[in-house]
C-alpha cells in the first residue's frame, strides 16, 4: 500500500470517530467533496462538520473495501453501514470515490453513488460480496 491510500485509510478511520477535527486534518483548507446526491462539501471543516452528523444521526460507518493509486492519485471502493433513521433497519451503501491532493493532504473527492429504488444499497448484481470479502451486513 502507498502513502496516499495509507492516507485514505486514516481518512476513513477517523470518518468512523465522527469527530470533524480528526475528518479535516486529512484534508486542504480549500478542499471540495462532490457527491452524485447532493451538492458538493467545501472546505475541510465542512466535510468534517458532514461526518459528524452522519456518525451521531444515522451510526455511519466506513469501510474500503478495494483500493488503488499511482502516486498522483488514489481510487477506492467503499461500503457504508447506517441504521433508517425512521425505522431503525440497518442498512449498506456502496460507492466509489477519486482522490486528488496536494501538499500531501485530500484537495478533491469525487463521490460515486448509487441511490437507486430498484437497487437500493448499490449491490453489483451476480457479484459475491462476502465471498470476495467486501463488507456486507450479516
Amino acid at each position: 500500500m502507498g502513502e496516499l491510500l495509507d492516507h485514505v485509510r486514516s481518512y476513513y478511520e477517523a470518518l468512523n470517530t465522527g469527530d470533524p477535527d480528526k475528518v479535516a486534518e486529512h484534508f486542504t483548507d480549500d478542499a471540495v467533496h462532490y457527491y452524485t446526491r447532493l451538492g458538493p462539501h467545501e472546505g475541510a471543516r465542512t466535510i468534517g462538520e458532514h461526518t459528524k452528523w452522519a456518525v451521531e444521526k444515522l451510526e455511519g460507518q466506513w469501510y474500503v473495501d478495494n483500493a488503488i493509486e499511482d502516486g498522483k492519485q488514489a481510487c477506492i471502493e467503499w461500503a457504508m453501514t447506517w441504521r433508517d433513521p425512521e425505522t431503525g433497519e440497518p442498512r449498506l451503501d456502496r460507492g466509489s470515490e477519486w482522490f486528488r491532493f496536494r501538499d500531501g493532504k485530500i484537495c478533491e473527492v469525487r463521490a460515486y453513488f448509487h441511490n437507486g429504488k430498484r437497487n437500493r444499497s448499490g449491490d453489483l448484481i451476480g457479484f459475491d460480496h462476502k465471498g470476495r470479502g467486501y463488507t456486507v451486513l450479516e
